[in-house]
């Protein structure tokens, strides 16, 4: 097995999920992308407020190398949620990604 990197962006949007996507792939900074769409996500913010809200949005799902600094241009939070899981795969699917990534 050989490892790829996933990277999980919460986007405020299923069109700035989109967005952020297709720019990751026109840039060549990930091989591809998925999203999943969320009717509604609760969480506390500021962590100490103790009110709860709610906000409608998307999660991206891409796979790294270097498209941190991308998301972090294109998104519309000034602190944008980006995360990563290592993940096996198939030595010839990360063959793959490694040979569509610049």
């Amino acid at each position: 097995m050989a490892n790829v990197i996933w990277v999980l962006v919460n986007c405020n949007s299923l069109k700035e999920a989109k967005s952020i996507g297709r720019a990751c792939l026109k840039a060549r900074l990930a091989s591809c992308f998925d999203i999943f769409k969320r009717e509604l996500t609760q969480y506390f913010w500021p962590p100490r407020s103790g009110k709860t809200e709610s906000a409608r949005g998307a999660l991206l799902i891409a796979q790294l190398p270097r498209l941190r600094r991308l998301v972090k241009k294109l998104h519309t939070d000034k602190l944008p949620f980006i995360g990563s899981l290592k993940i096996e795969v198939e030595p010839a699917f990360a063959s793959w990604v490694k040979a569509e990534l610049k």
